[in-house]
C-alpha cells in the first residue's frame, strides 16, 4: 500500500541558506554554479560535482529559461536523497543564451532523486504557474532576505497573494 502524496508545499523545501539574493556571475554556467553551490554542504547531495554536471547537461539540451526573467534549471538525478531547491536572484539579470526569453533574474535551481516522478512534476509544475504571475515575480525580486523570500512563495501557495 502507498502512502498517499500530499501536495509538495514550494515554502516547505526552500531553505534560507540555499538561498543567495545577490548573485555575482552575469553568465549562465557560472551562475548556475553560483546557485548549486548553496547546495555544497546539503548532506542530501551525494556527488555535488556528478549533480553539477547533470544539471549542465540538462541545460545543454533545453534551455531552462521560461521567459519572464525566470529561470529553473532541474535534474532528476542519483546524486540527491531528496527534492532539492537552491535559489539565486541577479537583479542586473543573467544571460541564458536563450535568444527568445532574455536575461534571468530568478534561478530555482531543482535537484530531484530520479525515482520520485510525480513530486518532480509537481514542485516543477507549482513552480511555474507562480512565476509566471507578474505579482508574485515583482515580490520576490523585492525581497530583502531569504526568509521574506520563502514568505512571499508561502503566502502564494496559501492563496493569499
Amino acid at each position: 500500500m502507498s502512502k498517499p502524496t500530499k501536495p509538495v508545499s514550494l515554502a516547505d523545501l526552500l531553505k534560507t541558506e540555499a538561498i543567495n539574493l545577490d548573485i555575482q556571475a552575469r553568465q549562465k554556467t557560472a551562475a548556475l554554479r553560483e546557485v548549486a553551490s548553496l547546495l555544497l554542504q546539503n548532506k542530501s547531495v551525494t556527488n555535488f560535482e556528478a549533480f553539477f554536471q547533470e544539471i549542465l547537461e540538462r541545460e545543454r539540451i533545453s534551455n531552462t529559461a521560461l521567459g519572464h526573467n525566470v529561470a529553473i534549471p532541474h535534474a532528476r538525478t542519483e546524486q540527491c536523497t531528496e527534492i532539492l531547491i537552491a535559489v539565486g536572484r541577479n537583479l542586473e539579470g543573467v544571460d541564458f543564451e536563450s535568444r527568445e526569453n532574455g536575461l534571468v533574474q530568478l534561478m530555482f535551481l531543482i535537484g530531484t532523486p530520479k525515482q520520485m516522478v510525480t513530486e518532480y512534476l509537481r514542485v516543477v509544475g507549482n513552480l511555474a504557474r507562480l512565476l509566471r504571475r507578474d505579482d508574485i515575480r515583482e515580490k520576490l525580486l523585492q525581497a530583502p532576505t531569504p526568509e521574506a523570500f520563502i514568505a512571499v512563495i508561502a503566502e502564494a501557495e496559501a492563496g493569499g497573494v
